[in-house]
């Protein structure tokens, strides 16, 4: 995962509701595992696959299992957590390509839930990053055009 594509998931979990991170769990899932699939080196794609397994891990850690769903997930989730386990050893890209298709079919089912979830995000305090130009007192742009420091502080 390249730092630009973190520091996307970084901004997203900071405006994300519930649902929203779900869905933004399995976008990072199968993101882990193209890029185990791209790599040709052992040690990254060991990496890349334990990503994706502590990706899982979170999956069924938030699991709320007081509902019959959660059951059927569970059981889903620990079928991939074996797989990658599987696949970390044999190194089988066929695998890993069968666990994220599962994994797509899954976030596409989480997202069309998260974009009815009108709840705000679990985040709070977080700041609001806006995309385009900045406006500043001397201007349109992105660097001071006036010496700030005229005015700051007491005149003796």
């Amino acid at each position: 995962m390249t730092k630009e594509s973190i520091r996307t998931y970084q901004y997203r979990i900071t405006q994300a509701t519930a649902s929203q991170l779900v869905v933004i769990l399995y976008d990072m899932g199968i993101e882990y595992l193209k890029d185990a699939c791209d790599s040709e080196d052992d040690v990254q794609i060991r990496n890349n696959i334990y990503m994706a397994q502590r990706v899982v891990d979170q999956l069924i850690v938030g699991l709320d299992m007081q509902y019959e769903l959660s059951y059927n997930l569970f059981v889903i989730y620990n079928h991939i957590k074996r797989t990658l386990i599987s696949a970390a050893v044999s190194k089988d890209k066929s695998e890993l390509n069968r666990v994220s298709g599962l994994m797509t079919k899954l976030r596409k089912s989480f997202y069309e839930v998260s974009r009815q979830d009108t709840s705000q995000p679990l985040m709070k305090n977080t700041q609001t990053i806006y995309a385009g130009l900045t406006y500043s007192k001397g201007g349109m742009g992105n660097e001071t055009q006036t010496d700030t420091m005229i005015n700051r502080g007491f005149k003796a």
